[in-house]
C-alpha cells in the first residue's frame, strides 16, 4: 500500500540540508512509507542552484522513495530575510511575489515558481502546492477584486505553459487567510480560466476545519480537481497539525468525501515530528501505521461505492 508523509527541514542539525534529510529519508523508508511531500524550502524565497535539484532529487531516489508533491514559495514568507543581533533591523521575506502590483516584483515571484517546477519536474513530482493569500476584502468591491486577480492572473497566464511542458500541475491550497465563502470563490474564478490540466486543489483538512467547522464544501463542489492533500488533526482551535485520530476531525466522513473524488492516493501527512517529543525514528513508525489505517478507510469506501 502506498503511503505519504511529508519531509521537514530540521535546523538544529549542522547539515540538515544534506545528511540531516537524508537520515529523514531513510527512517521515512524503514517506517514503510512510500512517498514523501517535499516540503524544505517551502516558507522562504532560497533559490535552488541546478545542482542542488540534481543532488536533492538523487537522495531521494536513493532512499528508494517516490514524491508525491513538492510545497512550492509563493514569495510571501512570515520568516526574517535580513536580520542582525538585537537590537536591529530586519525586513519580511516578500520581494518575490507573484501577486505584487509592481511588475518587477511579481515576475520574480514567476520566476521563484519556475524554480519551484524544475524542482518537482526532477523529482518526477505530479504537482506543486502554491499559496494563493487571497483575504476576506478581496471580493469586497470592483476595485479590490480586479487588484488581486490581475497580477494573480498576468502570473498564472505566465507560468502555464511551463507547467504544462514540464507535466506539473499547481495545486491551490486551502489556507486560513480568508473564511470558505471566499476560498470557494477563488476556486470559481480560477478554474472557469484554468483547465484541470494546470491547475487544482491541494485540500489542507486541517486548515479548512478552522474555517467551515464541520464541512467540507470545497472536497463536495470542487471534487474533481481534487489533485494534493494535506492530511492533519487538531481540536478546532489552532493549527496543531497532528497525526489523524489524535484531534476532533471526522476522519469516517473525510475519508468518504475523499473516497468520492478522483484524488489518486497516497494521501499526504503533513505532521511535523516537532509535535511529539519522540524519536523520529519511532515518530515515523507510528505515524505509517496510522497512514494505513486512514488509506483503508478511503479504500473501503472507495469499494463501497463501487457496489
Amino acid at each position: 500500500m502506498d503511503t505519504c508523509i511529508t519531509v521537514w527541514h530540521w535546523p538544529h542539525q549542522e547539515r540538515w540540508y544534506d545528511e540531516g534529510i537524508r537520515n529523514s529519508l531513510t527512517l521515512i523508508k524503514e517506517a514503510g512509507f512510500t512517498h514523501i511531500n517535499w516540503n524544505p524550502d517551502s516558507g522562504s524565497s532560497y533559490w535552488l542552484a541546478d545542482a542542488e535539484i540534481e543532488f536533492t532529487s538523487r537522495i531521494v531516489a536513493d532512499a528508494g522513495l517516490k514524491v508525491h508533491s513538492v510545497h512550492a514559495s509563493n514569495g510571501r514568507n512570515p520568516i526574517t530575510e535580513i536580520g542582525y543581533k538585537n537590537p536591529g533591523p530586519f525586513a519580511m521575506e516578500t520581494r518575490k511575489d507573484f501577486l505584487s502590483p509592481h511588475e518587477w516584483q511579481r515576475r520574480s515571484g514567476v520566476e521563484l515558481l519556475r524554480n519551484r517546477v524544475d524542482l518537482a519536474a526532477a523529482f518526477q513530482s505530479p504537482n506543486i502546492v502554491l499559496h494563493i493569500d487571497i483575504n476576506d476584502n478581496v471580493f469586497g468591491s470592483g476595485a479590490a477584486e480586479r487588484a488581486f486577480f490581475d497580477p494573480l492572473y498576468q502570473s498564472l497566464d505566465e507560468i502555464r505553459p511551463y507547467c504544462v511542458e514540464k507535466g506539473v500541475q499547481i495545486a491551490a491550497e486551502t489556507l486560513l487567510c480568508a473564511n470558505a465563502q471566499n476560498f470557494l470563490n477563488l476556486y470559481d474564478r480560477l478554474f472557469a480560466r484554468y483547465g484541470k490540466e494546470f491547475i487544482g486543489v491541494c485540500f489542507d483538512c486541517g486548515h479548512w476545519e478552522l474555517i467551515e467547522p464541520g464541512k467540507l464544501s470545497v472536497l463536495e463542489r470542487f471534487a474533481d480537481r481534487l489533485i494534493a492533500t494535506h492530511i492533519h488533526d487538531n481540536f478546532g482551535a489552532m493549527d496543531n497539525h497532528l497525526l489523524p485520530f489524535d484531534g476532533r476531525l471526522d476522519w469516517h466522513t473525510i475519508a468518504s468525501a475523499i473516497a468520492a473524488t478522483p484524488y489518486q492516493t497516497p494521501l499526504n501527512f503533513e505532521t511535523p515530528m516537532d509535535r511529539y517529543g519522540i524519536p523520529e525514528s519511532a515518530y515515523y513508525r507510528r505515524a505509517h501505521s496510522v497512514a494505513v489505517r486512514l488509506e483503508e478507510m478511503v479504500a473501503e469506501a472507495r469499494e463501497r461505492k463501487s457496489t
